[in-house]
């Protein structure tokens, strides 16, 4: 699916979820400083230990990451909008053939948290209710797993 839109509210939005992404890494960090996680899984010995801490680095990584990766695409998108004015946001499952300039792949959720966010960024700048809806229509769309990664990409307008 493409939807041309304004790189102002794909920006913001990948912005606001990306927040979102932070924060929600944040809540899943267990307290203490290096030390103290040091004291409470020294006791933890063996291959139990080393899956507690794993699973502990896990939790922060996945969100971290993508977080990483949209904020890193924003730059792409700027890149692209000085060549045409309109940015096509392109949603397409990953085995797709579809070479977006600009792409980043994402689980099935973070794109749809991504596409919501986009779609709030884009009806609070005046987009046109056909966008607004074509937005919506993508996130709800998508199909698979949570865990399926779907194709999150940008190309200049009409390419």
């Amino acid at each position: 699916m493409r939807i041309a839109l304004d790189p102002v509210p794909i920006v913001l939005g990948i912005y606001a979820y990306v927040g979102e992404l932070l924060t929600r890494a944040a809540e899943k960090r267990e307290g203490g400083d290096a030390a103290s996680l040091a004291q409470r899984f020294a006791r933890q010995r063996g291959p139990a230990g080393d899956r507690e801490v794993q699973r502990l680095v896990r939790a922060l990584h996945a969100d971290v990451k993508a977080a990483d990766k949209l904020l890193k695409k924003t730059a792409d998108v700027w890149k692209i909008s000085q060549e045409t004015d309109l940015v096509e946001l392109v949603v397409e499952p990953r085995a797709s053939e579809v070479q977006p300039q600009a792409y980043v792949l994402l689980q099935l959720g973070q794109v749809r948290g991504v596409l919501n966010a986009i779609r709030e960024a884009a009806g609070a700048a005046s987009e046109n209710e056909d966008t607004l809806r074509a937005l919506a229509e993508a996130a709800e769309a998508l199909e698979g797993r949570a865990g399926d990664y779907v194709l999150l990409g940008f190309d200049p307008w009409g390419a």
